[in-house]
Order: C-alpha cells, then structure tokens, then sequence
C-alpha cells in the first residue's frame, strides 16, 4: 500500500479509537473522519457523492417517518400489554418473544425497518412493567441481524452476493435458514442467560394490573391506526416484491412516508423534526465517505490479494480464511459497502485456485452479514438502535455493545465454521 492508503486506515483506525473511547460521539467522529479524508482529497469529489449509498439514507428517512406516523395511534402500547399477557410478566420469556418476532420479520424485511418497528414495542412493555429495557434491545439488534442473514432479501450483503453468484431466493432458504437457525436459537440462549438478573427485575404488581387492562381502550385514534397500518402492509408487500416491481426500498418508503403524511391529520412539520434520527442520517452519510476513502486508496483491495497469497494453497482454509476475514472486517466497516468490493475478490479468488466458487460466496455472506453484530459500525440496524435508545434516555456506549457482541460474533463464527465446512465436503 502506499502512503494515501496507510492515511485513509489511520484515519479510520482514529475514528474507531474515537468512538470506542466514549469521549467522542459516533455522528461527531464519523463526520471528522469524512472531513478530513475529504479535504485531504483521499476521496475525491464524484467518489465523495457514489461512496453514499442513497438507498439506505431513503430508506431510515422513509420508514423512520412511517413508524412516527403509526406510534402516533397507541398500537406500541397495545402490542406490549398483549405480550405481557401471553407470557405473563416473564422476563425470560420476554427475551424469546421479541427475539423470535425480530428473527422472523427481519427475514422479510430490512433490518433498518425490523428495528423500527420492534423498539418502540420493547420500549412501551418495559414501561409497564418495570423492566429493563436494555437485554430487550440488544436481543432485538443481534437478531435482526442473524434473521436477515437467512434470506437472499434479508440483509444489503446477501442481496449484493446473490445478485453476483447467482444465487436464487431458495439457494439461501436452503443453505442459510438452517444455519442463521441454529445460530439464533445459541445467541437468544447466551442472551437470556447472560441477562437473566435484569430479567428477573419486573413489577409484579403492574404485570397483575396489565392482565386485568382491555388493550383495545390503548388505541387512542383507530382511523389513523387503519390508514398507517394499511400504508405499512403495502411498503412491506412493496419490500418483499422489490425485484418483481423493480423499486427500491429507499422509494418505497418515502412514498409511503409521503402519502401517509398527506392522508393522515398529524403536523409533518413535528414529525420529520421529532421523528427522524439525524444524527443516525450523518453517521451512515459520513461512515459511507470513510468506505469510498479505504476503496479509493485500495486498501481493501491490498487486503484481498493478501489473503489469495495466504491461502491459495489450501482450499478449506481459503473458505475458513474468508469467513474470518470478513466476519472481522465487518466489525468495523460497513457490512454491504465490505460485500460489494469483496464479493468480486472472492469471485478472482475462485477463478485463480479453480476451486468451486459458492463455498466462498457461502462463507462470504455468512462472514459479511453475522460480522455486523460486533459493533455499531458493521450493521446499520446496531446503530438505529442505540439512536432510539438514547433518545429514550438509555445509553449504550461503543464498548459496552463490543463486549457483549464479540461473544455474539464468536459464537456465529464457530457455527459457520462448521457449516461451511459442510457445504464444502458436500460441493
């Protein structure tokens, strides 16, 4: 490498150390990082504006302003007193309904969206009940990350990587499923354990008086419950259909976000002011100009034909080297901008060994997406989350979601070991 890309790793090493210090914020760190790659002209001008990626910017504005619009109606509130109800105050219990909720949606949905939708109903049952919002949240950031990992539509990586290799719908329903299952049911157990003192902290005395509530009197406006919810069905039918209809989510979503302006009575002025995260905005804006700055400079690029070098010899440890190397790397770089530069390596890769290539396609997905659970920066769903939560006034700080999500990551990347070892005897 040479001395522009030795600067831009700095630059982003500095960021990361930044953040993890917890002297500066993650927007205010992001932002300085971008500042100054671009004013050192590490990325150029045009690379400045396609490094962005527009669609996941739509899409947070989009489905932030929906969701502002539908907690507008009490529905957060009546889903959580009925969750109360069917588990009865468990906390323990709790922990496995939003998990299996947030794993279940985010095989459908983006995880940015999966995110949206749960917090405020983790949010309001925590309320009611007196328990500890943070095990809830943090399950609901690690499983819509390992739901998502299941599906070709799931997650940004599995749709740059199917798009490439060829992979069908079903290739991932066949493959992935099972393992992002296994992983889920392991990770959701280490959970509840890890957390089971905060778990065991809830008000009986309100969990007795939520049995006792009609949650239909929670719906405080049932016409704008109708009109959201029935805009919400059609931007998640519009999801789901995306390559058939051929628009983007980002669109999707906006227009969702303006018709329900428009149909409903809420001031818009209140909702795009209160509602949509902008400092979450800034931060994916400038983590996405860091990303053209490390592509730019090659450094990513330098780290890949190390790896061909390292591993040509041996073709399991080319699998199990890529696995690792991405699930690493996406600890700390953004897990769809990773897969969209390195899905083309491993594709060389292949190509220069002779090797069957979907082993490593397989390995890079698993590496890519599951890799994101380690931090704030792998995964936009993280970084949502913890922007929601401090605006509900909880912090969760850079190292204290490194702690828990490395034991996450380590115990995804040892499952995966062992899957792509089977895909690989099997290929």
């Amino acid at each position: 490498m040479d001395i522009r890309a030795w600067s831009a790793l700095f630059i982003f090493a500095g960021v990361i150390i930044l953040i993890a210090s917890g002297k500066v914020k993650s927007t205010t760190a992001t932002l300085l990082g971008a500042s100054i790659m671009s004013i050192t002209k590490l990325v150029s001008g045009p690379q400045i504006v396609s490094s962005i990626d527009h669609n996941t910017v739509g899409l947070l504005v989009g489905m932030m302003i929906v969701v502002g619009v539908l907690s507008k109606c009490g529905i957060f509130q009546y889903i959580a007193v009925k969750a109360v109800k069917i588990t009865k105050g468990n906390g323990i219990l709790i922990l496995w309904s939003i998990s299996l909720i947030t794993v279940i949606l985010s095989a459908f949905l983006d995880n940015v969206t999966t995110i949206l939708l749960v917090t405020p109903v983790v949010l309001s049952l925590c309320d009611l009940i007196g328990l500890k919002p943070l095990p809830l949240l943090m399950t609901e950031a690690f499983a819509s990350t390992i739901g998502g990992t299941g599906t070709l539509i799931g997650d940004p990586p599995n749709m740059i990587i199917g798009s490439v290799a060829g992979l069908s719908f079903n290739d991932f329903l066949r493959i992935m499923t099972p393992v992002a299952l296994v992983i889920w049911v392991l990770v959701t157990y280490f959970l509840s354990r890890f957390y089971r003192k905060d778990l065991s902290i809830v008000n009986s005395d309100a969990t007795k008086r939520l049995s006792e509530v009609d949650e239909a009197k929670l719906i405080t406006d049932k016409r704008l419950m109708i009109k959201s919810l029935s805009v919400m069905l059609a931007v998640l039918v519009a999801f789901v259909l995306q390559r058939q209809l051929q628009i983007e989510p980002s669109v999707s979503a906006l227009t969702a976000a303006a018709v329900l302006l428009i149909i409903t009575s809420v001031d818009d002025s209140v909702i795009i002011r209160d509602e949509i995260g902008w400092p979450t905005i800034i931060y994916f804006v400038c983590l996405f100009v860091m990303g053209g700055g490390l592509r730019e400079t090659g450094v990513i690029s330098a780290i890949a034909r190390g790896m061909t070098d390292l591993f040509a010899g041996n073709q399991l440890l080319m699998i199990l080297g890529v696995l690792w190397v991405s699930g690493i790397a996406c600890i700390f770089i953004n897990s769809a901008a990773f897969a969209a530069i390195f899905v083309y390596v491993v594709s060389e890769m292949a190509a220069a060994t002779g090797m069957p290539p979907h082993p490593l396609y397989w390995a890079l997905a698993l590496g890519t997406c599951l890799g994101g659970n380690g931090s704030f920066l792998g995964a936009a769903a993280n970084a949502v989350m913890a922007d929601l939560a401090v605006k509900n006034h909880i912090d969760i700080s850079f190292g204290y979601f490194m702690k828990v999500g490395l034991r996450v990551v380590l115990i995804s990347m040892c499952v995966s070991s062992a899957a792509v070892y089977i895909i690989w005897k099997l290929s």
